[in-house]
Order: C-alpha cells, then sequence, then structure tokens
C-alpha cells in the first residue's frame, strides 16, 4: 500500500523533531526535569518542548524555576500600572515530591472566599478587555463580525503557521498577546431547578490555585473557574472517575453528570459495552470513594451518581456537581423552544464542555450532533458547536475525538510567553522594511510571518506615532538581526511613510529598550464526528494528531484500530457482550467485512485490540483521562491548541506474545490487568518490591494506579510497596495531590498516603517512611540492605536534581531498574533507565542554570527578574542574614574588648566588610522590652524613620552616587556611550507629597516600602504583633514627610580617621546595648506561600521601585510570587499522564522486554506534543587490552574470612587481587593509582614501597581518608592523628557511618596498559566486604 502522503507543514516538522529525538535522546527526568543536548534547544524551543534552559523539563529546574526570563508587559498593562499602581501580569502553578525538597499547595475552606490580589487582577484584566478597540479582539454572540475583524487584522486565522508556537518560560497568556474576552458571563446564572445538584463551596482560592495559575494564567484559569463540564459515561468507569477527578482538582466551575436510565436498544448496547469486572481503575476508585464517604455501608446501597458525587466534594469542596438526564439534555437540542428542561443557557452555565466517555460510536455521534445543535438553540459563545470531546479505552487502546464547532479561537496556542529581546536599533532598509538589531549578547525567538511590538520607555515624550504600529518579520538573517515591515497604521489613519516613518524610526531608536514576539488569536474549524469518520482515509483532511513516530505515521495501524473501534459496537450489538479473547478470529473478520485491505500487520493489530478488549488497562484510562480533562480546559478557555482531531495511542508492546491463554486466565472472577498481561505476570507484578520516591503530585497518581493494578499485594511473595516523603501536607498541596484531604493537613505525606492506599487497595503491603533519601541520610531505613535486597524497582517522583542524582547511583551501584518522571506545567517527561542496558540518568546532564551577574544585580538590571531577585537577596540580608549576625557576635560584643573586636573583624573580613558589619550591629543592637508599651511604640518609631532612611538610601543616594560615576554623557573604555545596550541610567527616586500620577506610583510603592520593612524590622524585636502595633499607610506618610524635612542630607562628611578607629566606635555602640540584650533576634525564613507576612508584599515593593528607577515595567505580587519563591507552575493533568506512562515502563520491566521495547516520553499537551524514544544504550568505556565496558560493569573482590580476622583485607592484597582480575594472557599489569570517591589512597609513585600503607587494611585507609578533612585543632594528638571522632564535622561522621554500614566499596582503579604503555581504567573495583563485619 503506498504510504500516505502528509501535506501539513506541522507535521513535517513534527517528524523532524521526533526522528531527532530518537538520534540524541537525551531523556527526561526530574519530577520535574528534563534532559535535552545542545542541538535540541532551538527545535525544542520552537515546539514547546522543555529543554535544558528552559524551565523544566530540565532535571535541574523541576521544580526549579528559571529566574532569568520573565513576562514583559503589554502597553496596555504598563498603562494599567501607571493608573492603578499594579501590574496586571498573573499566572500560576508546582509539583511537590521529595527527597530532599518539597514544595505545597494549599486549599480554602471558607465559602465564599475572596482574594483581593487575584480578583483585583481578573477584574483589571476584564476591564482592559471591555475597553479594546482597533487592533484587539472581543468575542461577542454574533462570530461573523469577530471573524471579519480576525481576517482583517491576522494572518494566520485561516490556516496556522508553526513558526508561531514558540516557547518559553510557562508564564501565562495574559503578556504580549491580542486582547481577547473569550465569552463567559461574569455571573453564575446557573439554576438547579432542573438538575439534581449539590451546591458546596463557590469562593476562588488562589492558594489552592496558586501553581495552575501559573500555567494558564489568571484568564483562561478564571473561564476554568466558571465553565461547566457535562460528562456522560458509565458512573462506575474508571476512566469517568479519573478524568472527573482531574476536572475537580483543577477547580472547573460544575460538573454535570449525564444519566442514561433508558432501557431502550442504544440503552443496552451501552450496558453491555462497559465491563465493570475488569475495570481495575473504577473498582479502586469507588473502593476509595465507600471507605471514605459511606464507610458503613455496602457499595450496592449507594447510587452510583451519588458516590461520584460525595467523592467529588472530598476532592475540591468548591466544585458544583449534578446529575441531569441524558434525554432530556438531546430533547433540548432538537428545538429553539423552551422545554421547561434547560431554560436558555442557565442549567448548563455559559462556557460548557461536553464529554463522552467509555460510550459506543453510535452514542458518540448522537452526542456529537446534539452539541452542534445545541449551540444554535442557545446561542452558544462558539458558533457551530457546543465543544465536543468523546475519550474512550478498550484494552491497551485509546481513542480521543474533539469536535469544537466551525470557528474555535485559540488564545494562546502555547501558553508560553514571547521573550523580550534587548533592541540595539532599527535601520531602514527600503519601501517600509527595517532590520532589526538585538543588543550585543542577546539573540531573538522570532520567525518569518511573526508579529512584533516593541516596549518602550516608562517616559515617552510623543507617542503619537506609537499606538497601533504592527510589524512583521519578513526575514531572519541571523540570530541577532531580522528584517521586518511595518504593515499596521498609525493612529490617524496615515500610512507608514514619509516624515511620520522618519517620526517612528526616530522614536523607537531614542525610546524602544526591547522587542517582543505578539501572539495572535487563531481560527480552527472542526468536523463533526460523523463527517471526521467519513474523512478518516481522505489524505487532505489532517484529522489525527501524532502521539507516536513509530505508530502515528503507520497508516495500516490506523486504519486498523479505527477499524477495530467502529467494529466494537457492532459485536457487542451482536452478542450483547464485549468480544473475548477466543473471539479474536471472529473480531478480525468482521473488520474486514466493514471494508479495509487485509495484511499480516494489521490483522495482528486487530487481533491484539480483540483480545484485550474485554477489559480496561489502568495506565491507559490514566493518560486518556487526563489528555480527556486537559481538552476541556482548552474549550473552556481558549487557552493552547486542540487536538485536532483524532489521537491514538497504544502500548500494544505489553501485550503477552502467546495467541492463546488456558481457561484459567479468562474466567469471570480475573481482573482486567490479569485478562491483558496473563497470570504468571500479573502474579509476578503483584510480588513486586516497588520504590516509590516521593509522595507529591506525581507520587499520588503512581500510587493509586499500583494500587488498582494490583502492585505489591501478594506480601507472601515478598511483593510491597515501600514509600518515603519526608514532607508534611499544606492546604496548597490539595490542588493535584488526589491522596490528600483537608483533613490531613499538617500530617506526614507519606503517612497520609498510606491511610488513603489502605482505602484504595487494602491488600497492598505498604512500608512507608518520613526519613531522607540521600548521602547524608545516615542511620535511615534506606541502608545498604535495603538497597541490595528491599527493592527491585524505583519509581521516582522527586523534585530536585540532588536527589534524583543520589537514587540513580544506588540503582546503578545495585543494578535496580528506575523510572523517573517530572513536569513543568503542561509539560512532562518520562525517563526509563534499564539495568545492564541502558544509560542512567546521570549519563547526560544539563548545561548550568543561566545566573544573573553580581554586576547586573548591584547596578545594572534590565530585566524585571533582575530586580525581584535584588529584592530577594534585601529581604535575605535584612531580616535573615542581619539578625542572625547579632545573635552570633552578641555574647563576643558583651566580652572582647571593642578594638580586639574590631581587629579580629578586619583581620578575618577586610576594611570595608567590617566596616559594613560594624555599622550593621550598631544599628541591630536595640534594647527592647516586650512587656513595656513604651518600648512597643519606641520600636515602631524608630523601624519607622529606619525604613525611610532605607528607602532614601536606595533608590536615591545609591543611584546618586552611580550616576556620579558615570554621568549620563560617559563613555566606557571603548568610547561608547557609556549607558547604552543593557545599561540603563538610572532615576534617582523620592517620596513627593505632590505630583502627578506617575509620581503617586513611585509614592505608592515607597509607602508599601517603608510599611513592609519597618514591619519586618519590628518583628526582629517582637514577634507578637499587636493591634497597636500596626503600621497604617498615614503613619507611613506622615514618617516619611518627617524623614524628607529632618533627616536627609546630601552632605558628605569625610572621615579622616583609620578603619579600625571607626570600627572600634561602632563596636563600643553596640557592646553598651548587646550587654542588656536578653534574648535572640527573631530570624525571618522567606515564606512566599504566607500574604499575612509581608514576606512577598516587601520583595515586590523593592522590585518595583528598583524596577522604576531603571525603566523597567514593574509587576504585582503573584509574578514576584514566582520568581522570588522559584515557584514552577503544574497542572493535575500533565501529572496525572507522566504517571501513568511510568507504570506503563514498570510494566514492561517487570516483563523484561528488551531495550528497544521501552520508551522515554516527551510531551507537551499544550501543542498538543508527543514524542516517545528508545532509551540509549549504556556508553561503552574504552577499557584495557581494547575492551570496553560500561557504568552497570564492576570487578568484584571479595574480603575472605582469613583477611577479616587479620583486621582485614590489605591494600598490598588487593593490589594483588586486582591483577590477578585484570591480568591478559602472561602480562603484568600495574595498578597506578587506586582512589575512593576524591580520596586517593594509592599511587604507584608514592607509595609502590610504602609498607605502612601496603599493609594497612583498605577499610582503615578508608577511614583515614574520610577523616583527614578539617577537624578542630583540639581533635588532634601530638602527632597530628584525630582522638574522637566527636571533632569530626557532620559530613565526615556519615562518610564514616556510610563506609561502616555499606555491604562494600567501589573503587576506582587505573592500571598500566603493557600492550600500549598508557593508563587505562578498569570497571569499578568493588570490595564485598565479610559478612560479620557488616553485621557488628
Amino acid at each position: 500500500m503506498k504510504a500516505r502522503i502528509i501535506t501539513s507543514a506541522a507535521l513535517f516538522r513534527l517528524i523532524f523533531v521526533t526522528l531527532v529525538l530518537i538520534s540524541y535522546s537525551k531523556s527526561g527526568a526530574a519530577a520535574h526535569a528534563f534532559k535535552a543536548p545542545l542541538v535540541l534547544q532551538s527545535v525544542y524551543h520552537r515546539f514547546g518542548i522543555p529543554s535544558a534552559q528552559g524551565s523544566s523539563v530540565n532535571k535541574s529546574k523541576v521544580p526549579h524555576v528559571r529566574g532569568g526570563e520573565l513576562e514583559e508587559q503589554t502597553d496596555a498593562q504598563e498603562e494599567e500600572v501607571l493608573d492603578d499602581g499594579v501590574d496586571v501580569g498573573v499566572e500560576a502553578d508546582v509539583e511537590s515530591d521529595i527527597g530532599i525538597d518539597a514544595s505545597n499547595e494549599e486549599e480554602g475552606e471558607e465559602d465564599n472566599l475572596e482574594v483581593p490580589s487575584l480578583n483585583h487582577t481578573v477584574n483589571t484584566i476584564n476591564d482592559q478587555q471591555n475597553d479594546i478597540s482597533d487592533g484587539n479582539y472581543q468575542y461577542e454572540s454574533e462570530y461573523d463580525d469577530e471573524k471579519e475583524a480576525l481576517n482583517q487584522d491576522t494572518d494566520v486565522i485561516d490556516g496556522y503557521d508553526d513558526d508561531t508556537a514558540t516557547a518559553a518560560p510557562n508564564i501565562g497568556v495574559e503578556v504580549m498577546t491580542q486582547e481577547v474576552e473569550f465569552n463567559a458571563n461574569d455571573g453564575d446564572t446557573t439554576d438547579a431547578n432542573s438538575v439534581t445538584e449539590i451546591n458546596v463551596d463557590e469562593g476562588g482560592d488562589e492558594e489552592r490555585y496558586s501553581r495552575q495559575l501559573y500555567t494558564l494564567g489568571a484568564r483562561a484559569h478564571s473561564l476554568v473557574r466558571k465553565s461547566t463540564i457535562l460528562v456522560d459515561g458509565p458512573p462506575r468507569s474508571g476512566l469517568v472517575y479519573e478524568t472527573i477527578k482531574n476536572l475537580a482538582l483543577s477547580g472547573v466551575g460544575r460538573v454535570i453528570l449525564l444519566s442514561n436510565n433508558s432501557n431502550n436498544t442504544q440503552g443496552r448496547v451501552e450496558e453491555d459495552y462497559f465491563n465493570e469486572g475488569m475495570d481495575d481503575l473504577g473498582l479502586t476508585y469507588r473502593r476509595g470513594a465507600m471507605a471514605e464517604c459511606f464507610p458503613s455501608q455496602d457499595e450496592a446501597e449507594i447510587d452510583s451518581f451519588n458516590l461520584i458525587i460525595e467523592y467529588v466534594r472530598r476532592l475540591n469542596p468548591s466544585v458544583k456537581i449534578a446529575v441531569m438526564s441524558r434525554s432530556e439534555f438531546v430533547a433540548c437540542t432538537k428545538t429553539n423552544q423552551d422545554c421547561g428542561v434547560i431554560d436558555s443557557a442557565r442549567d448548563i452555565g455559559n462556557n460548557p464542555v461536553l464529554m463522552c466517555i467509555d460510550r459506543p460510536l453510535s452514542t458518540q455521534i448522537l452526542l456529537n450532533e446534539a452539541c452542534r445543535n445545541l449551540a444554535d438553540s442557545i446561542g452558544c459563545m462558539r458558533k457551530g458547536c457546543l465543544p465536543f470531546i468523546a475519550i474512550e479505552t478498550v484494552g491497551v487502546f485509546g481513542k480521543a475525538f474533539c469536535d469544537f464547532g466551525d470557528n474555535f479561537i485559540v488564545v494562546d496556542e502555547d501558553g508560553e510567553t514571547p521573550k523580550a529581546t534587548l533592541l540595539d536599533q532599527i535601520e531602514y532598509i527600503e519601501d517600509g522594511k527595517v532590520d532589526v538589531h538585538c543588543v550585543e549578547g542577546e539573540r531573538h525567538d522570532v520567525s518569518k510571518g511573526d508579529q512584533i511590538a516593541f516596549q518602550w520607555k516608562n517616559e515617552v515624550e510623543d507617542d503619537s506615532v506609537m499606538d497601533n504600529i504592527k510589524c512583521v518579520v519578513d526575514y531572519v538573517k541571523n540570530p541577532t538581526c531580522f528584517s521586518a515591515k511595518f504593515g499596521s497604521s498609525l493612529k490617524n489613519g496615515t500610512t507608514c511613510e514619509g516624515s511620520e516613518f522618519d517620526d517612528l524610526m526616530r522614536n523607537i531608536n531614542r525610546d524602544s529598550k526591547a522587542f517582543q514576539r505578539v501572539k495572535v488569536p487563531k481560527s480552527l474549524s472542526f468536523l463533526s464526528l460523523r463527517d471526521a469518520l467519513e474523512a478518516q482515509n481522505d489524505p487532505k483532511k489532517e484529522i489525527f494528531a501524532a502521539s507516536d513516530l513509530d505508530k502515528s505515521f503507520d497508516p495500516t495501524r490506523r486504519s486498523a484500530v479505527m477499524a477495530s473501534f467502529a467494529a466494537l459496537e457492532t459485536i457487542v450489538n451482536d452478542q450483547r457482550q464485549l468480544p473475548a479473547f477466543q473471539d479474536a478470529d471472529l473480531f478480525v473478520k468482521s473488520t474486514f467485512e466493514s471494508g479495509g485491505e487485509e495484511s499480516t500487520h494489521r490483522m495482528a493489530i486487530i487481533s491484539s485490540f480483540a483480545r484485550c478488549a474485554k477489559a480496561k488497562f489502568t495506565p491507559l484510562q490514566a493518560i486518556y483521562g487526563a489528555v480527556g480533562a486537559q481538552e476541556a480546559l482548552k474549550a473552556a478557555s481558549g487557552l493552547y491548541n486542540p487536538v485536532k482531531q483524532f489521537l491514538l495511542y497504544d502500548c500494544d508492546e505489553i501485550l503477552p506474545r502467546a495467541k492463546h491463554q488456558n481457561a484459567n486466565e479468562i474466567g469471570a472472577k480475573i481482573s482486567g490487568i490479569t485478562y491483558i498481561l496473563g497470570k504468571k505476570l500479573s502474579k509476578k507484578l503483584s510480588s513486586q518490591k516497588v520504590f516509590v520516591v516521593g509522595s507529591g503530585a506525581i507520587g499520588c497518581e503512581v500510587l493509586k494506579n499500583l494500587a488498582a493494578m494490583n502492585v505489591g499485594t501478594m506480601k507472601k511473595k515478598g511483593g510491597c510497596v515501600t514509600l518515603t516523603d519526608m514532607d508534611t501536607i499544606e492546604k496548597s498541596n490539595l490542588s493535584r495531590q488526589l491522596l490528600f484531604r483537608d483533613g490531613d493537613v499538617g500530617k506526614f505525606k507519606s503517612t497520609a498516603a498510606k491511610e488513603a492506599m489502605q482505602r484504595l487497595n487494602p491488600k497492598v503491603k505498604m512500608n512507608v517512611h518520613t526519613c531522607k533519601v540521600g548521602d547524608d541520610a545516615k542511620g535511615t531505613y534506606f541502608d545498604d540492605k535495603f538497597w541490595s535486597n528491599g527493592v527491585d524497582v524505583v519509581l521516582n517522583a522527586l523534585d530536585n536534581v540532588e536527589a534524583r542524582l543520589f537514587i540513580d547511583s544506588q540503582c546503578v551501584a545495585n543494578q535496580k531498574a528506575l523510572v523517573d518522571a517530572g513536569t513543568l506545567g503542561a509539560k512532562g517527561n518520562v525517563q526509563v533507565i534499564v539495568p545492564c542496558q541502558s544509560e542512567s540518568y546521570a549519563s547526560s546532564s544539563d548545561p548550568p542554570e543561566p545566573t544573573i551577574a553580581v554586576c547586573t544585580l548591584k547596578n545594572f538590571p534590565y530585566e524585571i527578574s533582575h530586580t525581584i531577585q535584588w529584592g530577594r537577596d534585601l529581604f535575605d540580608g535584612l531580616f535573615t542574614r542581619r539578625p542572625g549576625q547579632v545573635n552570633e557576635h552578641k555574647q563576643s560584643l558583651f566580652t572582647t574588648n571593642p578594638s580586639e573586636f574590631a581587629k579580629s573583624l578586619l583581620d578575618k573580613l577586610g576594611e570595608d566588610a567590617s566596616m559594613l558589619v560594624a555599622n550593621e550591629l550598631a544599628e541591630d543592637c536595640i534594647v527592647f522590652d516586650r512587656k513595656d508599651e513604651n518600648d512597643t511604640q519606641q520600636i515602631k518609631v524608630s523601624s519607622l524613620m529606619w525604613a525611610c532612611d532605607l528607602a532614601c538610601s536606595l533608590f536615591y543616594d545609591s543611584m546618586n552616587d552611580l550616576l556620579k560615576q558615570h554621568p549620563l554623557n560617559s563613555l566606557d573604555d571603548d568610547d561608547n556611550p557609556f549607558w547604552s545596550g543593557a545599561r540603563k541610567a538610572p532615576t534617582p527616586l523620592m517620596y513627593t507629597p505632590d505630583g502627578d500620577s506617575k509620581v503617586d506610583i513611585v509614592n505608592s510603592n515607597i509607602v508599601n516600602f517603608v510599611r513592609h520593612a519597618a514591619r519586618l524590622r519590628m518583628e526582629i524585636y517582637d514577634q507578637v504583633i499587636t493591634e497597636s502595633s500596626f503600621i497604617s499607610e498615614e503613619e507611613v506618610k506622615v514618617s516619611l514627610l518627617e524623614y524628607s524635612e529632618n533627616n536627609h542630607s546630601n552632605v558628605e562628611n569625610e572621615d579622616t580617621d583609620s578603619f579600625q578607629v571607626r570600627i572600634t566606635e561602632k563596636i563600643e555602640t553596640a557592646k553598651l546595648i548587646s550587654s542588656s540584650m536578653c534574648e535572640d533576634l527573631a530570624i525571618a525564613e522567606f515564606e512566599k506561600d504566607d500574604d499575612s507576612n509581608g514576606h512577598v508584599d516587601f520583595v515586590t515593593a523593592a522590585s518595583n521601585l528598583r524596577a522604576i528607577v531603571y525603566g523597567i515595567t514593574p509587576v504585582d505580587t503573584m509574578e514576584t510570587r514566582r520568581v522570588a519563591g522559584r515557584i514552577v507552575p503544574a497542572m493535575i493533568s500533565t501529572t496525572a499522564f507522566v504517571s501513568a506512562l511510568s507504570c506503563i515502563e514498570l510494566v514492561k520491566l517487570v516483563q523484561k522486554v528488551k531495550l528497544k521495547s521501552h520508551r522515554n516520553a516527551f510531551i507537551n499537551l499544550a501543542l498538543p506534543f508527543f514524542a516517545f524514544t528508545q532509551p540509549l544504550p549504556a556508553e561503552e568505556i574504552e577499557g584495557l587490552h581494547g575492551s570496553s565496558y560500561t557504568i552497570w560493569d564492576r570487578v568484584s573482590i571479595i574480603e575472605k574470612q582469613k583477611s577479616f580476622s587479620n583486621g582485614g583485607i590489605t591494600m598490598r592484597r588487593f593490589l594483588s587481587e586486582i591483577k590477578k582480575k585484570a591480568k591478559c594472557g602472561e602480562e603484568e599489569i600495574e595498578v597506578s593509582s587506586v582512589s575512593f570517591g576524591p580520596f586517593m589512597l594509592y599511587a604507584n609513585f608514592l607509595h609502590e614501597d610504602d609498607v605502612d600503607v601496603l599493609d594497612t587494611p583498605v577499610k582503615q585507609l578508608l577511614m583515614d581518608a574520610v577523616c583527614s578533612g578539617d577537624i578542630e585543632d583540639d581533635g588532634y594528638d601530638d602527632n597530628g592523628n584525630y582522638e574522637e571522632e566527636e571533632y569530626l564535622s557532620e559530613a565526615q561522621l556519615a562518610e564514616v557511618e556510610a563506609v561502616r554500614s555499606q555491604s562494600f566499596a567501589d573503587f576506582t582503579v587505573l592500571v598500566e596498559d603493557p600492550q600500549t604503555g598508557e593508563e587505562a581504567e578498569l570497571p569499578p573495583v568493588r570490595i564485598l566486604w565479610f559478612e560479620d563485619e557488616r553485621m557488628n
């Protein structure tokens, strides 16, 4: 059969990317990590794939967020900042797992909870949208006008240029995007009269959804919170539960369950189409819901819909849940008259989406047509169709279908913030074309056809030619320069030519600081399900989304899978049941009767489909539950590219090769996974010892899947699930971590997860721990015995690279399988490490995370991330370091002579640093009695004055000093203007009582800065803040006026005294006060999630003031929180997807399939993009005599009992054993060196004849090496040897304990190759210590 020609440029690009991925495949990692070779960075960037330089999916970024790239504001947003003193760019979302670090999320409990910062932001955005005119678009009920406007103002409505799908930090959609109002009424007009509805908390909870906000952005998240998702599917289906779980945790406004109680033919077919007995995930969910919601009742007593309702209420109390008859819903779509069931849009809301789950094809078509009819009936906001999504899994095969109508508007196709690139200049070429040059060292991210906008400095003298300018990229010359053409009219309707064009050029070169791509909304047209099925073989209709290069572009496979899904209903209708294993031949025959080419390949696929059709495979249900929920969010918000239109995925490579199963394996009582995999493999899976590291979002999803797959249920065979997480549950975790509830807040995650697992599947044996996993985790359960015998497979659910590398090293050392997963927003990845076959996690590494130069932070910031980091550093210095400094020196100040103390400082720190410390000590040593009201008031007054002085010093004095050092017209060493390029000249700021709107913005930020700085200063001395210590804005303003009148002076007095004299004077002042200080000062640790502590408010005010000083657009607290708190975006749908992929790889590991059958995964649900690549084999390392080895190989030497009895195997004996093991023929080898980690224990040029070293036990040499670091002098005896271990550092003690407790030690050994005379490294040489030693 001739291969189908694929005409789509998007598909060609997808093939190219996936081919490159397969070629280089540096798989991802991290519970938020992603690894990619440098050659792929640009490719990843254009397709929105997490890259090593992106925010994650880079193993070092998960969940680490790059602070170097932040969103910039549109002109409209900048105006909003100037009007209200607040920026409107908001986003949000993270994941937390374990090991070494973890971050959490919270959930609100109050009804109608008000969140001022979020509500203000959303309202501000809505206000902006209501005022949009000219080049921006607002969607109303009538779409004809909108389409006309879109066709006039954009070039990508009818088509979709993949070049616009770029990736940058996952920030949101509000910035540099053509403003669009996606229709959804602000109010909720829901009427529950005609539906059975459970009304619960309707209040928004910013903290609960914070990490999702950073993924979706405020606009999209607001629409999601107002959306109504109608779900039609078997109420006992695991896929229904999985999808609704994802929707509820995502915070949709309402879920309406459509019931079908009809006894007609359609109803009977639907009943026979679903086999609940082999739906393991559904059984697990229902078991857990019963134990949680109705613990004393039998499931038969509870209505299936009520069980879902009660479960959702516990998952997310803010989500409404209702039940509606499908017949009533469908009846209303057949007429425009009020049928008394659905009154206009009130019963299903104004932003509805319909999901059809696990239903036969005829039902899918029926509901899809109903959606198209209903859109016209109620005047739906999306012309031509109420968005329709159908998802279905059959065994290991899955299918999704989307129909969003004839004109669905995608507001932002990837959700990424385009890079703001510093502008050097624009240079006129001809015919309205210009060359745009980046500042030296900057690289743009634009492609041909992209629309760009210029960002202006804070003050622009003449904006008459700066409005409504559309500049389109015409040709990309190189990474730092491109040609562009001005295409839009100017403010007065004239064209860009003549004097006005000259003015435009002049103003851009004078006043523009950067440029940025503008995201333009695009329109997509979908076929109905009926039409799509008819067009599935038409190569001109691109209706299949790619999911796997091996399978998605195989037309035979696609045809076979589609035919199988279509034939399934026919078989069920004829036989009144799903096809069983033995019906495979009949099923194959029926598919060929309905048409299609008969080939061995096609028959094999259809046969595989039939063999597993009766059961459900849990990981695949989790995948399609994630995809379905994500597509529903896209339909509700217009954010991200929808699946267009079919998405097929299968994992038939896990199916047993046997063509027939015996009768015992197809009995009615077996589980779904046993039916699919066979009894033997199912038992093996149940007897696995699985170590889940972390119980955050990924960990919870993995555990849920393991419970449904019966992993760890065969206790007699050693089966168990071991879990560890040192973190505790916070309310912010509840939006993604499905195992936790409000009552679990404060508990250890692992403990609460075990309780939830017992509800889901009591048969799973759980070993839970709350200890750390890492090099310094001495004395824990995870010792050498555990790693050698207590685990078969490790599933990582971690959030940091350090822990991942440790786990990876243990898996390599003990030859254990590892599956690592990571997410960031809509992006995720999975990497599988197969013992003795694949490379390890540590085999490839990411480029170092970009850092901000000190000089940039200190004097020359040009991005908001620079000022936020500066503000965070300021917080740490003022309220963490300085109080700790006082506590550290308080006693020595009291007991030491000031002159000696000053000399000590000078010797340690030098002159400038010593002077700074002395000034800080004199300033911070204050006597305070919290019981004395006068003292409390005095602290308040002095804190206010201190904060006023700090503001003046930071934003006025220091800026003037910098301008004195480098005047505005000064030149650099190359005779170029000093203040040019990335260096922006500062504008000193002072509090001015009377002024214009711009002055008011400065004043507002100064007031906020002083207020929060003074409050935090007070809390250093008195942690119990009472009402009398509250600082009002009026008090701050009075203090600022008083300060400006009495204290501030620009006169500098020269001090001729020596540094030591001046330092001594300050120390004397501190000494007088420190003698009366009884209590330590309070140290503030930055906490991003507590709005009441003022930490983020202080950093925001400090950052925004510094931003204004340097002409950078300020941002609000939400963005400051993201950068300062290093928040990583996260979504439940992405988490569920990668967790399911991890479990599929777990099955393959238990099957022991070949390496080529495993898959690393790279996904981006936003685009959507799916790339599956074979893991790279372990790298061959050149060894001795031309041989090679891999990281999995070892040379083992066993310590005999005789050696142990004599004190242990000596270095001499060890070297002799090495020579025997490495000997080639008759030629002797020479051992050059033996090392253990960073410690060299033996070198032939030093120790060849050193009897002391050669006759010393190797373990003793190891101990001596570990203890050879810095030890306090008191710990040495006269010969320089340490006397007691109490003098060792904690790190050294941990090393000593590790050496003692491990049953082996691996050494790096270099030998001299007798053939070449060159040094060669042997595989790691392992000494297996005599067992009695370890037991002691």
